[in-house]
Parts: C-alpha cells; sequence; structure tokens
C-alpha cells in the first residue's frame, strides 16, 4: 500500500509540475503579445489632440487585432490543455517531449505575431499562420496520444468529450487555412476580419456538442 501511495504522490507531484509549468508558459506568451504594442509618438497642435490621438491608434490598429486575434487563439489551445491535463493520471516521456514542443509554438506566437502585425505582407502573415497551425496540430497529436488507451495514461473519459477536443483545435486550423485563401484573394483586412470569427465560430460548435454529447459547462 505504502509503495502505491508514494508511486501515487511522485505521480501527481511530477504532472503538476508539467502542468504549472505549462500555465506559465501560456501566460507569458500571452503577457508578450500586448507588451508587443507600442503606441506611435504623436505631435499636435494645441486643440488637436483628440485628431493625433485616433490617428495613433488607427495607425497600431493592425497590432491591436493582432493581438486580439492571438488572444483568443492562445486561450482556446490553453483551455483545451487544461482539459487535457485534467484527465491525465500517469505521464512518460513521449508526453513531455509532445507538451514542450507544443509550449515551443506557443511561445513563438506572440513574435510571429508581432511580424504579421507590423509588415502586413503575405510571407510574415503565411509564417504566423504555420505557426498557429503547428499549434493546433500538435495539441491534436497530444490529446490522441493521451486519451488512446493503450498508452494508459488518463482516466475514464466521458462521452464525446474526446470528439469536442479534436474539434477545437480543428476549427482554427481550419479559419487559418482559410484565411490564407482570402489574403491571397482579397487582401489582408479581410483575412483578419475573418480570423476574428474563429471566437463565436468555437462558441456555436462547441455549444452544439456540449448539448449533443450532454457534458454540462465544464468542458
Amino acid at each position: 500500500m505504502t509503495n502505491k501511495q508514494d508511486h501515487y504522490s511522485h505521480n501527481k507531484f511530477q504532472l503538476d509540475r508539467i502542468a504549472l509549468f505549462s500555465d506559465a508558459v501560456f501566460a507569458i506568451a500571452i503577457t508578450l503579445l500586448v507588451i508587443e504594442i507600442k503606441f506611435p509618438h504623436i505631435e499636435y497642435e494645441q486643440g488637436k489632440f483628440t485628431e493625433a490621438f485616433w490617428h495613433g491608434i488607427y495607425e497600431i490598429l493592425p497590432e491591436i487585432i493582432g493581438f486580439f486575434i492571438s488572444f483568443i487563439v492562445i486561450g482556446s489551445y490553453w483551455k483545451a490543455h487544461h482539459t487535457i491535463f485534467g484527465f491525465v493520471t500517469d505521464y512518460n516521456r513521449k508526453l513531455i517531449n509532445i507538451n514542450t514542443w507544443f509550449l515551443f509554438t506557443i511561445v513563438c506566437m506572440p513574435f510571429t505575431t508581432g511580424i504579421m502585425s507590423k509588415f502586413m505582407h503575405f510571407h510574415p502573415y503565411l509564417i504566423y499562420c504555420i505557426n498557429v497551425i503547428t499549434t493546433g496540430l500538435l495539441q491534436i497529436r497530444m490529446w490522441h496520444y493521451v486519451s488512446n488507451p493503450k498508452n494508459n495514461l488518463c482516466g475514464t473519459i466521458p462521452n464525446g468529450l474526446k470528439k469536442l477536443k479534436y474539434v477545437s483545435p480543428s476549427v482554427v486550423i481550419g479559419c487559418f487555412l482559410v484565411s490564407i485563401l482570402l489574403y491571397k484573394l482579397v487582401g489582408n483586412l479581410y483575412a483578419l476580419l475573418f480570423l476574428v470569427s474563429i471566437f463565436f465560430i468555437e462558441i456555436v460548435i462547441k455549444k452544439i456538442l456540449i448539448k449533443k454529447y450532454n457534458l454540462g459547462n465544464k468542458y
């Protein structure tokens, strides 16, 4: 009994370390997103501050939109990651490796968001999209590995949740692939505005699946 208790305590401690480290990476990445936004220096004549101020806002509007999109994306990935590790009861080296590469793509996101927002050309945008899509693919890979009964890494997963957690990153991946096409066909503004819709698309799809599988509000 003591050996089992020691093994359980050791596993819980190690899993807590992985989860806390991951949470810290997410928190830092989200913080760096807003730090990257620098308000431009404005010069104005007396009585014309308001006009100059809004002109400054207009100059950094692409960075604000980029921040908003990446905040939604990172938040979505964090919520899914939180759910995944809520079911993990054991770990191995492969899970740690998958999680590490996943966090690597999260750390890169403030940088790729910055170059996409500042340059507003196709190639920086493509790099940003590749970053986000790779993150989604790695999260799908992690969920597939954790939820596979053969790996003995998690407890019982509620019916329908496995499908739901495949859908979340798939929505993000699909939207970013469509946005690349929109960028080429109609321009960067339409691509960015379409990405803003990720938040609403994900909410609608989640509500449908949660209702269908009676998962409640926890997930």
